[in-house]
C-alpha cells in the first residue's frame, strides 16, 4: 500500500510539471511571433530578438497553472486529512528567526554551491555513454542559452519582470508542489523524515533536467526541505527560495552589464576559506534549527 501512495506522489508531481510545460508551449505559440523552434536553437536564441518576454509571460502562466492552481485544486477534490501544506504545524510556533536564520543558511551556503556546481560540471560519463555526455551537455547549453534571455536586459522593468518570472513565480510554484505536498506526502507515508527530504530533493534536481548541476541542486532542496520541516511553514523555503532565485538574477544582470567584476557562477572568484567558514556557519544555522524543532516535537 504504501508503494502505491509513492507512487501515486512521483506520477502527480510529473503530472504537474508535464502540464505546466504544455501549457507553457500553448500560450508561447498565441503569445510570440516566432515559431516554437526558435527557442530550441541556441543561434537563433542569441540572434532573434523580441523573444524574452513572451516566453515570460507563457512560463508564468504554465508554472501558476501547473504548480499553484491544480495543486490546490486536487487538495479541495481529494479532501484528504492532514494534506494542507499551507497550515503551520501545530506543533511548532511561527516565528520571524525562522525566516532570518533560513534565509541566513542559504545565502551562506551559496558559496558551497557553486563550488560543488564547478564540481559537477567536471564529471565526465565513462566512454562507452559519450553520446549520452554530449546530449546532457547539449541539454544545459540550451537551458543556458534561455537564461540568459533573462539576463541580457537593461531596463528596470525588464529586471523587475525577470525577477517575477525566474524568483517569485517559482519560488512559489515549486515549494508547493515539491516541499508542500511531494515531501509531506513522503514523510506521512514513510514516517522518515531523513529519506523523505533527500528523496524529494534529489527528484527537484532530477526533473529541472539539467545534471549538470544536479548535485549543487539537490544539496539546496536538502536544505529547504529541512527548513520546512523544523519552521513547520511553508513560508520558509519560500522565501529562501526567492532569496537564491532573485540574488543570482541580480548578481548575473550586473555581471553580464559591467556593474561588477565578480562573476557569481564561477568558483575560482571565492576563496576556499570563505566556503568553509560560510559552510560551517551554514551547518550551526541548521544545527540550530534542528535543536528547536526538536524540543517542540520530542515530547508531543
Amino acid at each position: 500500500m504504501q508503494a502505491i501512495q509513492l507512487f501515486g506522489s512521483v506520477l502527480r508531481l510529473f503530472a504537474y510539471f508535464v502540464l505546466a510545460q504544455g501549457i507553457t508551449l500553448f500560450f508561447l505559440q498565441i503569445l510570440s511571433r516566432h515559431p516554437i523552434e526558435t527557442y530550441t536553437n541556441i543561434e537563433l536564441l542569441q540572434g532573434t530578438p523580441d523573444l524574452l518576454q513572451p516566453f515570460m509571460i507563457s512560463d508564468m502562466i504554465g508554472k501558476i497553472v501547473g504548480f499553484v492552481i491544480l495543486p490546490i485544486l486536487y487538495l479541495f477534490i481529494s479532501k484528504q486529512p492532514d494534506a494542507n501544506p499551507f497550515k503551520q504545524d501545530p506543533r511548532i510556533p511561527f516565528t520571524g528567526i525562522s525566516v532570518v536564520l533560513g534565509v541566513a543558511s542559504l545565502i551562506l551556503m551559496l558559496p558551497g554551491i557553486t563550488v560543488i556546481a564547478e564540481i559537477n560540471k567536471d564529471i565526465h560519463l565513462p566512454q562507452a555513454l559519450t553520446h549520452i555526455e554530449d546530449s546532457i551537455r547539449e541539454t544545459e547549453a540550451l537551458a543556458e542559452a534561455l537564461t540568459m534571455l533573462f539576463v541580457n536586459i537593461h531596463t528596470l522593468p525588464e529586471i523587475l519582470l525577470s525577477i517575477l518570472a525566474l524568483a517569485v513565480v517559482p519560488a512559489i510554484g515549486e515549494e508547493i508542489i515539491f516541499r508542500g505536498f511531494f515531501q509531506r506526502e513522503l514523510i506521512q507515508q514513510t514516517k522518515n523524515i531523513h529519506l523523505s527530504v533527500w528523496i524529494a530533493a534529489a527528484v527537484f534536481s532530477f526533473i529541472h533536467f539539467q545534471f549538470l548541476g544536479f548535485f549543487p541542486r539537490m544539496l539546496l532542496g536538502a536544505l529547504l526541505g529541512y527548513m520546512y520541516v523544523w519552521s513547520g511553514s511553508l513560508l520558509v523555503p519560500i522565501l529562501m527560495h526567492f532569496t537564491n532565485n532573485a540574488l543570482t538574477l541580480i548578481l548575473l544582470i550586473a555581471y553580464k552589464n559591467n556593474v561588477i567584476s565578480f562573476n557569481p557562477e564561477a568558483s575560482d572568484q571565492i576563496p576556499y576559506i570563505l566556503v568553509l567558514i560560510s559552510f560551517l556557519a551554514s551547518a550551526a544555522i541548521a544545527y540550530n534549527r534542528k535543536k528547536t524543532f526538536d524540543s517542540y516535537t520530542v515530547f508531543r
